[in-house]
């Protein structure tokens, strides 16, 4: 099967980036502010059909298959598949704009340690878990299929497939169609669901980030923050 990158609205999206590109640099920009035509933009991607049905091993964390099977199977290529299987797994209930938001932030964080989308999301501190999609939590076969007490296995969860949807949002953050509208942001958390979150933000400061503000994202309303470069 032809491996395939996802775009949106193909000459009208591009047409949209490239307006929300010049009104983000423009004061003033004749199609108003970035915010708005990305907005625009990501309101025109509906959730569509399931691209996959691999799901993760409930004893082990991992979903079986290697990511390049997974992603042939549905006609993507690996990087795109991967940070869709991201997008679903981790805000798969938001709306596009945060959807948006935190493949941008996976994506910078990979480009600051210079490996691809993939290697960051499959790597595992657990070495039969490297390599394969799998949930955050460290599950553990010998632990009866339970969370091992500790750190997370991985940088983010790649437990769940993802749909149409997630696809054109990866799709269009890797090519540029959506430009980075979070300022350089390198992560994200849900805080309310941290069991310290003022421990995930000092171990977020003493790696020199700062919370940062993302257009068309509330912290408070939505319930999660972002942090970049001070």
């Amino acid at each position: 099967m032809e491996r395939r990158t996802v775009y949106l609205l193909g000459a009208g999206a591009a047409l949209g980036a490239g307006a929300w590109w010049l009104a983000s640099r423009e004061p003033g920009g004749w199609l108003g502010t970035a915010s708005q035509v990305v907005n625009d933009v990501l309101n025109a991607i509906v959730k569509g059909a399931r691209l996959t049905r691999a799901p993760y091993d409930t004893t082990t964390g991992v979903v079986p298959g290697s990511p390049a099977d997974l992603a042939a199977s549905c006609g993507l290529d690996v990087e795109t598949y991967s940070l869709a299987r991201m997008i679903s797994s981790e805000e798969g209930r938001s709306n596009n704009t945060i959807k948006a938001a935190v493949a941008l932030a996976t994506i910078n964080y990979a480009t600051r340690r210079g490996e691809g989308i993939t290697a960051l999301v499959t790597r595992a501190k657990t070495p039969a878990h490297s390599g394969s999609y799998g949930t955050q939590a460290n599950i553990d076969e010998d632990n009866g299929g339970r969370a091992v007490h500790g750190p997370s296995d991985r940088y983010c969860s790649t437990a769940l497939d993802p749909y149409m949807g997630d696809a054109e949002i990866a799709g269009q953050c890797i090519s540029g169609q959506i430009a980075d509208f979070t300022g350089g942001a390198l992560g994200f958390d849900r805080y309310g669901q941290e069991s310290d979150p003022d421990k995930v933000a000092a171990n977020r400061a003493a790696d020199g980030l700062v919370e940062i503000s993302v257009p068309g994202i509330d912290r408070e309303t939505d319930g999660i923050r972002f942090w970049g470069p001070a």
